[in-house]
C-alpha cells in the first residue's frame, strides 16, 4: 500500500509539472500574439494613411484635368492657368527672367534623345537677338544664324547684313558686286578664232571645234592670209576647250575665215 501511495505522488508532481510547462507556453504565445496584433495594426494605420493620400492626389489630378484649380494655393493656380493658356494658344511665349541666370530656349533633340539643335535668346552687349544652333560633328551646338534687334544679320559668325544700311539689299549688292565682277572679268570679251567646222552667227559651238585663238593680219599685199594671221595665234586651253562659245561675228577672207566667239556663261541659253 505505502508503495502505491509513493507512485501516486509521483504521477501528481508529474502533472503539476507538466501544467507548469503548459502555462508558460500559452502565456508565450499569448505575448507574441499581442506583439503581432500591434504590428498589423500599425501596417494598417500605414497603409490607411496610403489610401487617403493617394486619393487626395487622384482628386488633385482630376482637378487639373478638368481645369479646377479651387482647391489649390494662389501660386500653383497661377502656374497651371499659364500652362493651359501656353498650351491652348496659337503661340507659345517664354518669359526671360535675369534671375535665372540663363537665356530663354526652345531645344531640339534628334532621333536618338540627343540634343540636336536649339533657338535661344542671345546678347550683343545691349542689344538682344535670336539665334539658331545645330550640331556639328563633335557633337556641340555651334550658333548657324544670328537676328539681332539692330537687324544686323550673322551668318556663321560672319556679319551678313548690317541692319544700319539705308537698304538690306543695297548691302546685299555691294557686297555681292566685287565677287561677280570677278566672275565676269575676261569671260564678256570677244576673241577671234580659227574653227575645226563651219558656223553661222548666233551659233554655240564647244571650244573643242576652235583649232586656235587667231588675230586676222594683212600680208604684204594687203591681204588677210593664213601666214601673216598666223604669226599672231594662241593654243586653246584645256579650259577654255572645255567651255560653250557663241559667234558674234566673223571676218572673211578669200584665204581664211575668222569667227569672233564670246563665253556662254548661262547654260540655258
Amino acid at each position: 500500500m505505502k508503495n502505491r501511495i509513493q507512485e501516486l505522488e509521483k504521477i501528481e508532481s508529474k502533472n503539476a509539472q507538466l501544467q507548469k510547462r503548459i502555462d508558460d507556453l500559452e502565456q508565450i504565445d499569448l505575448s507574441e500574439m499581442a506583439v503581432l496584433t500591434q504590428k498589423m495594426n500599425s501596417v494598417d494605420g500605414i497603409v490607411n494613411d496610403l489610401a487617403t493620400q493617394t486619393k487626395d492626389v487622384g482628386r488633385k489630378l482630376e482637378q487639373i484635368a478638368s481645369s479646377k484649380v479651387e482647391g489649390l494655393d494662389p501660386q500653383t493656380r497661377k502656374y497651371l492657368q499659364d500652362i493651359q493658356t501656353q498650351l491652348t494658344s496659337d503661340t507659345l511665349t517664354l518669359q526671360h527672367d535675369d534671375t535665372r541666370g540663363y537665356d530663354s530656349s526652345i531645344r531640339f533633340k534628334d532621333k536618338d534623345g540627343a540634343l540636336g539643335g536649339s533657338i535661344k535668346r542671345v546678347v550683343k552687349g545691349d542689344i538682344t537677338g535670336l539665334s539658331i544652333a545645330t550640331k556639328n560633328k563633335s557633337g556641340s551646338l555651334v550658333d548657324r544664324v544670328k537676328f539681332y534687334d539692330d537687324k544686323d544679320a550673322y551668318i556663321h559668325g560672319q556679319c551678313f547684313i548690317r541692319g544700319t544700311d539705308t537698304s538690306i539689299f543695297d548691302e546685299i549688292a555691294r557686297q555681292l558686286t566685287p565677287r561677280f565682277l570677278g566672275l565676269l572679268q575676261g569671260r564678256t570679251m570677244v576673241r577671234s578664232a580659227n574653227l575645226r567646222v563651219r558656223a553661222s552667227i548666233g551659233d554655240i559651238i564647244s571650244g573643242s571645234d576652235i583649232e586656235y585663238w587667231a588675230y586676222p593680219s594683212e600680208n604684204s599685199s594687203g591681204y588677210i592670209s593664213v601666214s601673216a594671221t598666223q604669226e599672231h595665234t594662241m593654243a586653246v586651253s584645256a579650259e577654255n576647250a572645255r567651255k560653250r562659245w557663241r559667234i558674234m561675228g566673223k571676218t572673211d577672207s578669200y584665204y581664211i575665215t575668222l569667227y569672233w566667239l564670246q563665253e556662254v556663261i548661262n547654260f540655258d541659253d
